[in-house]
């Protein structure tokens, strides 16, 4: 009996090891069989739509040379753009998008400038990613999304260099937000520029060429002569400095009979001349005489100078007699207060002074991404607004008045940050005998420099 126990107890454990053995081979099958299953999946759903053409071209923006990018797809494109320095790049991620252009390779040198090489590839399951390098901080200024016509759907992305701020803003900006369907009712079709001449990229592709065999150079040295290295120049941080009002537009009157635009000006080349004494700032005026200017046209000089910062100085009047002190804005379409929108409303209207501006295009109001982008850059003026209240503390009035907002037009730029300093009450007796001295607006120039350097070394771009 207990032999035959031992054997049926053996019997059974060899049956339960089986058993096990079996339904881990079963288990093993169904593993396979679903990531089999999942990988069809995967690979079908990369498939659901496809890239068909790419297409470079050039367009003219207010004078400038942009590039032009166009994406072709099967079907309309759910796109999350990034932007890439060291180098510099642009990412166009698209979901479940495929490579179906068999007459390109799916990486190549292109030569049209920004763009120097371009290279797609699946980073993740049900993402296609386009990758075009650059030359220069380049960033996008608009994109939108054109229907097919003879093709597929088109994605259209013009890009253009204003410097490494607006690289930067547009990195930051473009870094938060969420995929966008391209093709829907959310985009501008900007149908004035679709038109423009685009070539296919396959045209646009630099064939490798060999390297050169090299030859052991012959060098020739006159001990008598020498010849220096080139300096290079160092590269510095560039801040618009804008004197509030000019020419037929006075601005202000003081009780004293003072001008706005005489004081604004005298501050300005005060603080431009301390800002070059830094030797790591540009510092570029917006006038340097009694001239007039419309506001978009300071936002304009402002970019066209690649400009990190934009600092605009007014010295405005109060119903109130009493009201006086520094106060420091930056934009926003919903003011602070009531006081705050007044103020905004009767700065604007210095653009009226010279009649109307019909043929401008208002910048933040172009197209969805520049909204985004100044979004970012309002972002970014409310720390720079928080450096000037730190370091006026102490001045007359200090920082009582505080960070306000409202909507100033000058200061719309979407790619720098930009403040507007109210440097006291032209309407107040106290300010506007501080604000007629030298030393004072010696000493408040001394300020605003220290919080320049101090926001550009902590939120600058990297010189």
């Amino acid at each position: 009996m207990r032999n035959e126990g031992w054997t049926l107890t053996r019997l059974t454990g060899r049956c339960l090891a089986c058993l096990s053995a079996m339904l881990v081979l079963l288990l093993l099958h169904l593993c396979m069989a679903v990531t089999a299953h999942a990988d069809a999946t995967t690979t079908n759903t990369s498939d659901s739509n496809g890239l068909t053409a790419l297409r470079l071209g050039t367009v003219s923006v207010d004078g400038q040379q942009a590039l032009r990018l166009v994406v072709e797809t099967n079907t309309p494109a759910t796109v999350k753009m990034s932007l890439l320095s060291a180098p510099y790049r642009l990412v166009i991620d698209m979901r479940d998008v495929g490579w179906q252009i068999d007459s390109l390779p799916k990486k190549g040198r292109l030569d049209r400038s920004p763009a120097t090489a371009y290279r797609f590839g699946q980073p993740e399951p049900g993402i296609g990613r386009l990758v075009i390098e650059l030359d220069s901080p380049s960033a996008p200024f608009r994109a939108f999304a054109l229907p097919p016509n003879k093709g597929g759907h088109r994605l259209v992305i013009d890009m253009a260099d204003n410097g490494r701020t607006a690289f930067q803003v547009a990195a930051a900006a473009l870094r938060d937000s969420k995929p966008i369907q391209f093709g829907g009712a959310d985009l501008t079709n900007d149908q004035r520029t679709v038109d423009a001449e685009t070539k296919m990229v396959a045209s646009a592709i630099t064939p490798p060429v060999p390297k050169p065999k090299q030859t052991k150079p012959t060098v020739t040295v006159n001990p008598a002569v020498g010849v220096p290295a080139p300096m290079k120049r160092p590269n510095r941080w560039v801040v618009f400095i804008d004197a509030g009002h000019g020419g037929k537009d006075p601005g202000a009157i003081g009780r004293a009979g003072t001008k706005e635009k005489d004081i604004t000006l005298a501050a300005a080349i005060e603080l431009a001349r301390q800002l070059q004494a830094t030797g790591h700032i540009r510092a570029v005026l917006s006038r340097k005489d009694d001239r007039y200017l419309k506001l978009r046209q300071r936002i304009k000089l402002a970019r066209v100078q690649n400009a990190d910062l934009f600092v605009s100085l007014h010295a405005d009047s109060a119903a109130s007699k009493s009201a006086h002190g520094m106060s420091v804005f930056t934009l926003s379409e919903t003011a602070s207060d009531k006081e705050a929108a007044a103020l905004a409303r009767n700065e604007n209207k210095a653009d009226l002074i010279g009649g109307p501006d019909l043929g401008v295009e208002d910048p933040e109001a172009a197209n969805e991404l520049l909204r985004m982008f100044q979004r970012e850059s309002m972002n970014q003026s409310t720390h720079f607004a928080g450096k000037i209240l730190r370091e006026i503390r102490n001045m007359p009035g200090g920082d009582k008045r505080g960070h306000r907002f409202a909507g100033f037009a000058v200061l719309k730029a979407p790619d720098m940050p930009s403040v507007l300093v109210e440097m006291g009450f032209l309407s107040n007796r106290e300010d506007e005998s501080n604000l007629n001295r030298e030393p004072y607006r010696r000493k408040l120039a001394g300020r605003l420099t220290d919080a320049i350097v101090k926001y550009l070394e902590e939120f600058g771009p990297e010189i």
